[in-house]
């Protein structure tokens, strides 16, 4: 081990044991020598235990904890610490600007236990109401959280495709006459991606001219390819090609490698993947649906079948500043009128959503009174009363019938007691599915994309439970959640389980993440006949009304 890494060792050691509580003059041993270390410029593992001892600061006890780290690779003590602390509040100490004790306060009082199910807080709001936090710790956090995960070499799709956006945004302003386009995995709408890939016409010179002023730094370059890093973390490759070719090339990019293969090019030349398309299979097949198995053979019909941005009548599950959202009612409402949509849905957290700022039946009735003021104005698309419901430990939902009657649509969730196996679980799901008033089931799997797996589940038995139940199953598509995956769509399909696609939008621009939400819904095969926010206000006031 180096003396970075062992001094690295101490550190944590330090700021582990600042969270439990320990005794500050130890810790204060630990600090100092991870300072005096990570400065020596002779080699630790040249020293002797008496050596180490002459150090200012290395006592007999830390000489000891050197040796075994450069013997065995650990620290007894440092690995006693580490194994009462869950592994996610351990990454936690990584985040600039979190120390220790606002990482105990998050963890013991808040129940946050890793960097993503904080980055989620944070886009939900939340952390502005903790004490000691604030909008600016927020910010940077946020900031943090998305540096960090990028360290681990993925990242979820909306990171990558906004930066990706600003690139192409950039060459087809510096560079005239320039085709730049989005190609490979995120092309294809994959939740995950290992990099950003860009199909260009510009020369490898014309790449450098027109984002040199920009925080990108090259590492290699071919007359077809060029690999970088933008904004210090993301890896970027540039698919040189050229007007002629664009079409055959995107294509042969965007893959999967299967689909690509099985396309018989006619003609000589390539300007339009459309066209490529059209003359090999009679129509185009949009990128998100190339890596289904046989899609090359499906007709015209079937693929208008499947459900398209513009069938999406009506925004449900959004909050607004009666929980955790930051913006009103009539801001909400009027962003989804411009936002071409129909209705909204307002489902604001229920009581037990303390950390939400959940509502009691006091500040739902004031809401209630808002809300019948909007729709009455006339100015506004129509806003129905919904809630989202805590699913409580034994199944229960969060508020009495008497309150549960008086929504216009309920959505029914978990966000406590995750760690049930799959009978309890299931168990736990399917009494709220059975609860007459549920109309939805919100994130199924509670997953959040590389933080968070979701709880376990016997998909069968919810699905049927929903049929019987007439309740809906939510595609949640906060880009942290994807939840359900597209991967559960088709058991939904064969047991006609209609799938509401909900942004659970906690501001305005949130909405628009239901775009997102229908290219994993195409991906699952989701026709729009079974997709609930395709109904109009009236049609889904019927559904949750079960007849």
């Amino acid at each position: 081990m180096t003396n970075k890494e062992i001094a690295s060792a101490f550190d944590l050691l330090a700021r582990i044991m600042e969270l439990h509580g320990e005794n500050p003059f130890k810790i204060r041993s630990y600090q100092n020598a991870y300072s005096t270390l990570k400065k020596l410029d002779t080699p630790l593992g040249s020293l002797s235990v008496d050596q180490l001892m002459e150090i200012k600061g290395i006592g007999e006890a830390i000489a000891e904890k050197i040796q075994s780290l450069l013997q065995t690779g650990k620290m007894p003590t440092l690995e006693k610490y580490k194994a009462k602390t869950p592994p996610g509040v351990v990454d936690m100490l990584n985040i600039q600007g979190l120390g220790p004790k606002k990482v105990a306060t998050l963890w013991k009082e808040h129940d946050i236990t890793s960097p993503g199910e904080l980055l989620y807080a944070c886009n939900e709001n939340r952390l502005i109401e903790y004490k000691g936090f604030g909008e600016k710790t927020q910010e940077n956090i946020k900031t943090s959280i998305n540096f960090l995960q990028s360290n681990a070499g993925k990242y979820i799709h909306s990171l990558v495709r906004s930066h990706t956006s600003t690139m192409i945004d950039l060459l087809n302003k510096n560079v005239r006459d320039s085709k730049n386009e989005i190609t490979g995995h995120l092309r294809r709408g994959e939740f995950i991606v290992h990099g950003s890939e860009i199909l260009t016409t510009c020369s490898y010179i014309e790449l450098q001219s027109a984002l040199e002023k920009e925080a990108i730094e090259w590492k290699s370059h071919h007359p077809k390819k060029v690999q970088a890093i933008w904004a210090e973390f993301l890896p970027v490759t540039f698919h040189i090609t050229n007007k002629n070719d664009f079409g055959l090339d995107q294509i042969h990019f965007t893959g999967p490698e299967l689909f690509a293969k099985k396309i018989e090019i006619k003609s000589t030349s390539h300007p339009s993947e459309e066209h490529i398309l059209k003359e090999a299979v009679g129509h185009f097949i949009s990128p998100e649906l190339r890596d289904i198995e046989g899609v090359l053979t499906w007709s015209r019909t079937k693929l208008d079948a499947l459900i398209e941005v513009k069938d999406i009548k009506g925004v449900i599950h959004t909050h607004s500043t009666y929980s955790d959202g930051i913006h009103s009612l009539s801001e909400m409402a009027v962003s989804a009128k411009e936002y071409g949509y129909e209705y909204l849905v307002i489902t604001d957290h229920s009581q037990a959503a303390a950390y939400a700022r959940g509502l009691k039946y006091d500040q739902l009735t004031e809401q209630w009174q808002e809300i019948d003021k909007l729709n009455q104005t006339h100015q506004y698309i129509p806003v129905l009363k919904g809630i989202e419901c805590d699913i409580l430990t034994h199944g229960d939902l969060d508020y009495d019938p008497e309150i549960l009657s008086k929504f216009d649509l309920i959505i029914a969730s978990i966000h406590s007691a995750f760690q049930m196996d799959e009978d309890k679980a299931t168990k736990r799901m399917v009494k709220a599915i059975e609860n007459q008033y549920t109309n939805i089931i919100g994130h199924p799997s509670g997953r959040l994309i590389l933080s968070r797996e979701g709880y376990p589940l016997d998909l069968h038995k919810i699905t049927d439970a929903c049929k019987a139940n007439q309740v809906a199953i939510e595609l949640n598509c906060n880009p942290q959640r994807m939840d359900i995956d597209y991967s559960f769509i088709k058991l939904c399909i064969d047991k006609g389980v209609l799938i509401a696609i909900n942004p659970d939008a906690h501001n305005r621009s949130s909405i628009q993440d239901i775009p997102g939400g229908v290219i994993a819904a195409r991906k699952g095969m989701l026709p729009k006949e079974l997709c609930l926010n395709a109904l109009s206000k009236d049609e889904l006031i019927k559904f949750c009304r079960k007849n």
